[in-house]
């Protein structure tokens, strides 16, 4: 292939035309068209919810007695529940202050604690001298 020949074709194709800015009334047209499309889409969306939760409610009714069975057809064995479950676990902090709190015992929350109490205590209230006492 002859490099010319193609780079002539290249060339003569023509070129993509230069697209105006909107105009603030096509531009309103627009937003208004997407607004609109934001309906049909929120409609659609609840439509496609409801129809899940018929779908769901229908599968309850007939298939849900199969959670009741293991992969092989048996009858599984349903766990008593416990009697006492404590609200709050002894692994997992509850709280965003555990959460902190629980961290504060390694290398990096000692130097955090140090360099905390460094930076207070300059900002800390202090009884005047007796110089800049009111008189």
């Amino acid at each position: 292939m002859n490099l010319n020949a193609h780079h002539k074709q290249s060339s003569t194709q023509p070129r993509k035309p230069v697209v105006a800015q909107p105009a603030p009334q096509a531009w309103e047209n627009k937003q208004a068209a997407l607004q609109k499309d934001q309906v049909q889409q929120d409609k659609i969306w609840r439509e496609s919810v409801e129809a899940e939760q018929r779908r769901k409610k229908i599968w309850c009714q007939n298939w849900s007695f199969l959670s009741d069975y293991d992969q092989l057809g048996r009858k599984k064995e349903q766990k008593p529940l416990p009697k006492y479950v404590p609200v709050f676990s002894s692994k997992i902090p509850n709280s965003t202050n555990q959460t902190i709190g629980s961290h504060l015992n390694t290398e990096l929350g000692r130097a955090l604690i140090n360099m905390d109490y460094f930076f207070t205590t300059g900002a800390k209230k202090r009884k005047l001298e007796v110089e800049l006492q009111p008189s």
